[in-house]
């Protein structure tokens, strides 16, 4: 049974159709490659994802429920969950405090408002700690060891990090991450590839839909890839199908360094 179907996605901008009656399925645990060039539509299809807005046509149903003119706000709190490509963090807090965030009971408390926290609070705020260490812990000690530095003093590639623990921290049915390996060199890729293969078999029933440029990365990670372009879906189907697609390689693979 598919957790997220996504049917004849359409956005338009005034002439300009940026997503064009997309179609795909995510079962629960199921990682998805989006590949395609500059301007083919992958941002916009996670900003119909994740709520920011709102499909000309089509329907998005996560879990049974049709997101179709819910609010971001509604559709994070249904299950989907995103980082975004130029980051996000609450810079003066710390790594253990930005994680806090993305709990749910955390944001609804006082904790980070008062001086003096009720007994209730105190029990929530321990509990949200243990848990952040636990999350965090998915990366072995690389934040761990950093829990109390401050966000904007992290190495980049433990900022990435960061934000998907933020992100798992909401307890989301699907994270959306978009170009997670974004600025980093081929061995912070390769060592992020490995990382969100700890997430997956740490959270076996989480769902991921991924961007990416880099082809070793998704090859490495996904179940399935769906190539944009144009805002039309061009191929959908496992890595090594795609790989093979007469109209993928024409358009993309083919191109020198073969980067998408």
């Amino acid at each position: 049974m598919e957790l997220l179907n996504v049917e004849n996605l359409t956005i338009r901008f005034g002439g300009v159709v940026a997503v064009n009656e997309v179609s795909f399925s995510l079962k629960s645990g199921e990682t998805l490659g989006v590949i395609g060039p500059n301007g083919s539509g992958k941002t916009t299809l996670f900003n119909l994802l994740s709520g920011i807005y709102q499909p000309t046509s089509g329907e998005i149903v996560l879990a049974g429920k049709a997101t179709k003119g819910m609010r971001s706000d509604e559709v994070f709190h249904l299950g989907i969950s995103r980082t975004f490509q130029n980051g996000r963090l609450f810079w003066n807090l710390n790594v253990l405090e930005n994680i806090m965030m993305g709990m749910e009971e955390v944001r609804n408390s006082k904790l980070f408002g008062s001086l003096f926290g009720t007994k209730k609070e105190k029990i929530i705020q321990e509990k949200a700690i243990d848990r952040a260490f636990e999350i965090m812990k998915i990366f072995g000690t690389l934040l761990t060891s950093q829990a109390h530095k401050a966000s904007k003093d992290l190495p980049y590639a433990d900022r990435r990090r960061l934000e998907i623990c933020r992100a798992i921290a909401s307890k989301p049915k699907v994270i959306l991450l978009d170009e997670p390996s974004a600025g980093m060199d081929g061995v912070e890729t390769e060592t992020l590839m490995n990382d969100l293969i700890k997430v997956k078999k740490a959270m076996p029933d989480l769902s991921i839909i991924v961007v990416e440029h880099d082809m070793a990365f998704i090859k490495g990670l996904v179940d399935k890839v769906m190539v944009l372009d144009y805002g039309k879906r061009l191929a959908y189907g496992s890595f090594d199908a795609v790989a093979k697609d007469e109209n993928v390689i024409k358009a993309y693979l083919g191109q020198g360094d073969g980067a998408c």
